[in-house]
């Protein structure tokens, strides 16, 4: 049984709605702005760190994702929008390369290599290497797989448990992980995690990774509105948070069946959207697991009670920041144009 040392991810101003975030190799964290086309980096698990604007994009309003770049050190794909969070609606969806060079003393390099043609509301992002992604399309009800070097967008994943379950469910499917021989999603609306039995194909880079078989279902007992989602290295447990009713849910996971028993293990957290996890290098058995809430934004189809939670938030006073960054923005540009350019300096 995974022991988890759990961190509240609280240095974030709470009039701000964050939604993606992943660890750096300098043990930072970086964050994207759902309300904002805004990147923030910090140290976690220091309460007083104030967080550093990376960039702000251009051309858009909202970031609402990242993902790690396999293979690639400090790089990453951030998904951004120009994006209505009252209606629910977004346009002009585009995927960005940021690359931080392990380390914040100089100006990130970001550069808009694809545009992603536009079906429903998109809210996650995951790399299955340096040039395909996986994009879960929460309207819609699937996700597409995109190839960032031509920009073309396919049908990866079409299934009934990724539907829209409610009739005033927002999202179907909302996250995905990839780890090992699947990949796991969470249907918002429908409280269900799931997983696509997978192999990669790194022989064919403009595929990447095929389906072996049929969706199979974790558990579908789980609240309505999932939204962050990690899932153990061993694959042996899920995490699940609920943003509505602030829960975070354990999943076990049975090896021999692959059907999971849910359990609440963490209580009255103020929305929380993102779950992230890392294995402790002493003991693989401990993992650490982080945790980031999207604040004090309000939406009138977001139902918010008072919450014991927001005792803690204390960062609410607006912060400036003078950044110098590099924007390079293309449509079709290869991955390896970046590298190219960054030899030419």
């Amino acid at each position: 049984m995974a022991k988890e040392d759990v961190v509240l991810i609280t240095q974030c101003p709470s009039d701000s709605w964050f939604e993606g975030f992943v660890l750096r190799p300098n043990g930072k964290v970086l964050a994207t702005r759902l309300d904002k086309p805004e990147l923030y980096t910090f140290e976690p698990e220091d309460q007083d760190a104030v967080p550093q604007l990376v960039c702000t994009l251009p051309n858009c309003n909202s970031l609402a994702n990242i993902c790690a770049i396999p293979g690639s050190d400090d790089e990453y794909f951030v998904l951004a929008s120009t994006a209505d969070l009252e209606l629910v609606a977004q346009k002009d969806v585009s995927l960005w390369r940021i690359a931080l060079g392990g380390h914040d003393s100089a100006p990130p390099k970001t550069i808009r290599i694809a545009n992603v043609p536009e079906e429903g509301y998109c809210m996650g992002v995951k790399a299955v290497s340096d040039r395909i992604v996986l994009i879960p399309d929460g309207k819609t009800s699937c996700i597409w797989h995109l190839d960032t070097q031509t920009g073309k967008k396919t049908l990866f994943a079409d299934d009934q448990s990724m539907k829209q379950v409610v009739e005033d469910g927002l999202f179907g499917v909302n996250r995905i992980q990839i780890f090992g021989d699947y990949v796991y999603f969470t249907n918002s609306s429908g409280g269900i995690l799931g997983r696509i039995p997978v192999e990669l194909d790194p022989s064919h880079a403009d595929v990447g990774i095929r389906k072996t078989g049929p969706v199979q279902v974790i558990a579908d007992n789980l609240p309505s509105n999932l939204d962050g989602l990690a899932v153990s290295p061993d694959q042996a447990h899920a995490y699940v948070a609920s943003h509505i009713d602030g829960h975070l849910h354990k999943v076990q996971i049975d090896a021999a069946t692959g059907k999971g028993d849910a359990q609440v293990i963490m209580s009255n957290l103020d929305s929380p959207t993102g779950v992230n996890l890392v294995p402790q290098p002493d003991d693989p058995a401990k993992i650490k697991l982080y945790i980031v809430c999207c604040g004090e934004i309000e939406v009138a189809w977001m139902p918010r009670e008072d919450n014991p939670w927001e005792a803690i938030r204390d960062i609410n006073s607006a912060i400036t920041f003078t950044v110098t960054e590099e924007v390079v923005e293309t449509t079709s540009t290869s991955i390896w144009n970046l590298r190219e350019r960054e030899r030419e300096r």
